[in-house]
């Protein structure tokens, strides 16, 4: 009986040692030069010798994303895709939104193929709610590479450009991950949330005097 316990209780800490090396996500934020707003939203991961499988289960918290896009896809009815570098140059594709699951967003390898949750119904401005992207170039080692604000490792996984200074844009979503270490079949599983676009200066005022009144109150 103890033994099943200890042996319980072991699993259960190595399972929490290895889901707990997805730590959340980042999100940099350049206006490009063509006066565009563009996001980079990296997963980070403490740990390296890591491999990204997939981002599914995309959610619109609040707000809307309002993504523009380069290229002239309209199999599903709209203008733009998802999909990077699949009609875009290297010059165009910095003023893109795409998905990736390898980290890059080249012609040649931008590594991401969209499950049917991105099908007809939605809006290429957001992604739709329960969508997700997968590595769609396998055999590529889609390893979790150095870097990133928050230290660790990191993979690149959105890039969205709004259109012109989107100050005052405030969006916020979530999305769950697969990965696995390199070398190894079994995936492992996190979630985190993420927020594009920052307060214009007079909400933010507003949320200084909210604060100040209620410390007030207090």
């Amino acid at each position: 009986m103890t033994r099943f316990v200890l042996a319980t209780v072991l699993a259960s800490t190595l399972v929490s040692a290895a889901t707990a090396s997805f730590t959340g996500y980042s999100v940099e934020r350049v206006i490009t030069a063509a006066g565009n707003t563009r996001y980079s939203v990296y997963a980070n991961w403490s740990a390296s010798n890591l491999v990204m499988l997939n981002a599914f289960s995309f959610v619109n918290v609040s707000g809307n994303m309002n993504a523009r896009h380069q290229d002239s896809f309209t199999a599903d009815g709209e203008v733009g895709t998802w999909q990077a570098g699949a009609a875009v140059s290297a010059t165009d594709r910095v003023e893109d939104s795409w998905v990736t699951a390898s980290g890059s967003a080249t012609s040649s390898g931008w590594g991401s193929a969209l499950d049917p949750g991105f099908a007809n119904g939605g809006t290429v401005q957001n992604v739709n709610a329960g969508a997700g992207w997968y590595d769609a170039t396998p055999g590529t080692a889609n390893n979790i590479l150095a870097g990133g604000s928050q230290g660790g490792y990191r993979m690149l996984l959105m890039q969205v450009v709004r259109t012109g200074d989107d100050t005052g844009q405030v969006s916020t979503h979530s999305m769950q991950l697969a990965w696995k270490v390199a070398a190894t079949t079994t995936a492992l599983f996190g979630n985190g949330a993420f927020t594009l676009g920052v307060p214009a200066p007079g909400a933010m005022a507003l949320l200084g005097l909210a604060g100040l009144a209620g410390r007030r109150r207090r």
